[in-house]
């Protein structure tokens, strides 16, 4: 009735989330009606997942046991971000704040889109309140990456030939994409 894995296969992508875009996200799969009742219904089965102890409840927000954020501004915008990808409808895996320790470097995201037979790949970043030189230090950590491709191929199981780097916020860097612009290029191929 509620249903919950759908509700948990979202929060396993988005990692940190609230009711309200659980919701959204829910109702724009075709599972509730928009509105009061997607917040509603998301709102119970989030709660009977809380209770199974497979996801924990902060306050005004939902988080995977393994995810320690307290869903602050930054993490808000990154899954505001993500739920825009989940929006595409395409097969998609993302790999939220993981950490690349051959090269010290935490993209806000890794993701992995498919449609039939075409692939993309990206390293999210959310940029509203950081250093443009903090931008660029990620950006020419992850392209002088040597060992990147095999990485990503490792992370998403696939063989990965080659990633982008998108930017969502108020700086950009050279060498990325700006996030609605490549969602909307996206959604045309």
């Amino acid at each position: 009735m509620a249903n919950e894995e759908a509700v948990m296969e979202l929060m396993n992508q988005l990692v940190i989330a609230d009711k309200h875009v659980i919701g959204d996200l829910m109702a724009h799969k075709g599972f509730w009606t928009a509105g009061v009742s997607a917040v509603n219904n998301s709102y119970k089965a989030l709660n009977t997942l809380v209770e199974a102890g497979r996801i924990e409840r902060g306050e005004g927000y939902y988080r995977l046991p393994s995810c320690k954020s307290e869903y602050k501004e930054h993490a808000q915008l990154l899954t505001k971000a993500l739920t825009e990808i989940l929006k595409l409808n395409l097969k998609t895996k993302i790999h939220r704040e993981i950490t690349l320790s051959d090269i010290g470097v935490r993209p806000d995201s890794l993701v992995f889109l498919k449609r039939e037979n075409k692939a993309i790949m990206f390293s999210l970043e959310i940029c509203n309140n950081e250093f443009p030189e903090f931008l660029v230090q990620k950006v020419n950590a992850l392209r002088g990456y040597d060992g990147a491709l095999q990485k990503f191929s490792h992370l998403f199981e696939t063989n990965i030939k080659s990633f982008d780097i998108v930017v969502s916020g108020d700086i950009t860097a050279d060498g990325t994409f700006e996030f609605k612009q490549y969602l909307e290029e996206v959604k045309n191929v």
